[in-house]
């Protein structure tokens, strides 16, 4: 069982505790969470640079070279 550490008044040099099942379900759905947020972010970015890849090819279509281009962007 996971275990956890609790400092107080009681115990100040620490008691170590068994989470409670409340406690543990927290744990999941917050990793669950987690997890959700970080795949979202990667999709954000990955479709960010598809986005810009896609920008710079419909320039470049439209005759527009590399130097061009950078100087449009700023870089």
């Amino acid at each position: 069982m996971t275990k956890k550490l609790v400092i107080s008044p009681e115990y100040p040099q620490g008691i170590i505790l068994d989470l409670t099942v409340e406690e543990i379900a927290q744990r999941e759905q917050d990793a669950i969470k987690d997890e959700q947020h970080n795949l979202s972010l990667i999709a954000k970015e990955e479709q960010e640079k598809l986005n810009k890849q896609s920008a710079l090819n419909k320039l470049k279509a439209l005759g527009l070279n590399d130097a061009e281009i950078n100087s449009i962007l700023g870089n």
